[in-house]
């Protein structure tokens, strides 16, 4: 785990030292999550909606092509009979966007999140409780598409399959669509 972390932050610093002779383009994002479990452990499950925010810094490695690191606050989750499970996530999305000239992208990458807080709601009795068995850290495939208008407003849409369960004890997959907006800055432009 040691060794991720420091990987991460090297990474981050490399970027960041990249970025001085570059229009990086940097920005605040959020939007909606729509996120379920999947899987054999799933059982009957169903959507549950919460909302995402965060940053990103979009590094252009050509015309056409652009590696786009994300820092997220995301609320997920999945609900069951007469119970809503919550997980607060810090999410750490790397993704790399085919880009077009008209604002159109594609993008592919995957995500590591680490698990904030879990908790599960009764609705008949209002009551809230911890859940302790949630593995700490979850990753996932991140596939989607957006626009970005040349001002710098965009909107895109992701789709991130887990990889990993969402716990020792709950075999089943964490799934979520997002759909979201983001305003960008370049960093060259004066």
């Amino acid at each position: 785990m040691k060794q991720t972390i420091i990987a991460t932050l090297f990474s981050i610093f490399s970027f960041s030292a990249i970025a001085q002779s570059m229009n990086v383009q940097y920005g605040l994002k959020a939007g909606l999550n729509v996120s379920t479990l999947s899987g054999n452990g799933a059982g009957y499950m169903y959507n549950h909606n919460a909302w995402y925010a965060g940053v990103q810094a979009t590094f252009p490695l050509s015309k056409v092509i652009a590696f786009q690191p994300e820092l997220l606050y995301s609320k997920e989750g999945f609900r069951g009979p007469g119970v809503i499970y919550r997980s607060d996530y810090a999410r750490l999305p790397f993704t790399f966007q085919a880009r077009h000239q008209s604002g159109v992208y594609a993008e592919l990458g995957a995500q590591v999140g680490v698990n904030l807080k879990g908790t599960a709601e009764i609705i008949s009795e209002n009551k809230k409780m911890d859940i302790p068995e949630l593995e700490q850290f979850n990753t996932a495939l991140i596939m989607g598409f957006g626009y970005r208008h040349a001002k710098g407003f965009g909107a895109n849409f992701r789709y991130s399959p887990s990889v990993s369960n969402l716990g020792n004890e709950i075999k089943a997959k964490l799934n979520c669509l997002s759909i979201g907006v983001f305003y960008t800055l370049e960093s060259g432009k004066k």
